[in-house]
């Protein structure tokens, strides 16, 4: 948790109940934004859309330039709960609320994005969730951010928030952000929900281009457990704030894009710390290969590898698996240059075990909490990164049990 929490000027936050999967815990979220602000959204790729995401994308592409209003639920998904996938029932409850919210706050369907993470296939509270919105219009507050964030958590075990303030001459920029997600999670965007807000006025070109490089190297270069949710999203918010207005190929873009990547590599390390039964942050780095999807295939190779991960979890230092899976690497003719060490300590050399290989020292590494696979293929100059967690007794417990 930040030691600060910036508020972003015009945006506003309410928490409420539905009174549904968590009882009386907070599960739903409304926050506004003033007229002037831009958005960017970023969705799922998988085939699998919940009915909240498609219609966040139709009503981004729509939207007039006025209040918005964001509504988030834990809990429920809204997806597949038709007879088709995300079927007439999840759209037509999910346009409900959104209307009835639209009507609220007397602006239009279009001006309302929906946002949802939670049990795929199960019906929509709409009414209950209708009123939870609606209770949570009631208590907006600029500082509710500890609050929101907490209001989206399934699994997790604790809220992830970054807050910063970026100075560039005499101006400070202040960006606030906070996501949620421990399982389900391998984004390839285009169940993740991550939401920053920017304290100033971007074009919509720019907000969408630091949206997609931010993404590139955080939220699409984790993994827990490989699979992707249909409700996966992310949304940049810039409020517009006229007294902080940004030009295009500035100095002042630049500096924000960078800061701004930072604070989305921020929010997915913490993402993979409070994955599902994890023990372990692992980060895999790939050097010297033929390009950079060579290096992001193998790099998500070793990190979705079951038997990786578990050998991770028990401090085991059986580099044959992380080799093996190299080899399997469909992008992969060759491994007689690869190079492998953990933390340091050497353990492959040339496609063999290294011949300055401790066991000793590799399975002291291995007890750390922290660890880093540096693997270098010998085939080019381009490299790429992924972060991942170990694969625990409790991971299992938690996913054999989720819908109880």
């Amino acid at each position: 948790m930040p030691k600060r929490i910036h508020k972003i000027q015009g945006i506003s936050l309410g928490t409420a109940s539905s009174n549904t999967r968590y009882g009386k815990k907070e599960d739903s979220l409304l926050v506004t934004l003033p007229q002037e602000s831009i958005l960017s959204g970023k969705f799922t790729s998988n085939k699998l859309k919940a009915a909240p995401v498609k219609l966040a994308i139709e009503h981004l592409s729509n939207s007039k330039k006025a209040k918005k209003i964001l509504l988030i639920n834990a809990g429920n998904a809204n997806a597949a709960t038709g007879p088709a996938a995300t079927g007439p029932k999840g759209l037509k409850d999910v346009r409900k609320y959104c209307r009835e919210i639209a009507l609220d706050f007397k602006t239009s369907q279009e001006n309302v994005i929906p946002f949802s993470t939670g049990v795929i296939g199960e019906p929509l509270a709409t009414e209950n969730y209708l009123s939870a919105f609606r209770e949570a219009s009631k208590s907006l507050s600029e500082n509710k951010w500890k609050k929101a964030a907490e209001a989206i958590l399934t699994t997790d075990t604790k809220p992830k928030i970054v807050s910063k303030e970026v100075k560039v001459g005499k101006t400070s920029y202040f960006v606030t952000g906070f996501a949620k997600g421990s399982g389900m999670i391998r984004p390839d965007f285009a169940t993740l929900l991550s939401f920053v807000f920017i304290d100033a006025k971007l074009s919509q070109k720019s907000l969408n281009n630091i949206h997609s490089n931010a993404l590139k190297v955080s939220f699409e270069a984790i993994t827990v457990d490989g699979d992707t949710s249909p409700n996966d999203s992310s949304l940049l918010v810039a409020n517009g704030n006229k007294e902080k207005s940004i030009k295009v190929g500035s100095v002042e873009e630049k500096r924000l894009s960078d800061e701004i990547t930072e604070i989305f590599k921020d929010l997915s390390e913490l993402l993979v710390e409070d994955a599902e039964g994890a023990t372990k942050k692992i980060k895999i780095k790939i050097s010297k290969a033929k390009n950079t999807e060579q290096a992001r295939s193998v790099a998500f190779t070793i990190a979705e590898s079951p038997l990786v991960k578990t050998a991770m979890f028990g401090s085991d230092a059986n580099w044959g698996r992380i080799l093996s899976a190299i080899g399997r690497n469909k992008d992969i003719d060759r491994i007689d240059k690869v190079k492998i060490q953990l933390n340091g300590q050497p353990l492959v050399k040339q496609g063999y075990k290294d011949a300055k290989y401790s066991e000793k020292h590799a399975s002291k590494e291995m007890k750390k909490k922290e660890i880093l696979i540096e693997v270098s293929l010998g085939l080019g100059k381009k490299g790429f990164e992924v972060m991942t967690s170990d694969l625990s007794e409790d991971y299992v417990l938690i996913n054999s049990d989720y819908r109880s």
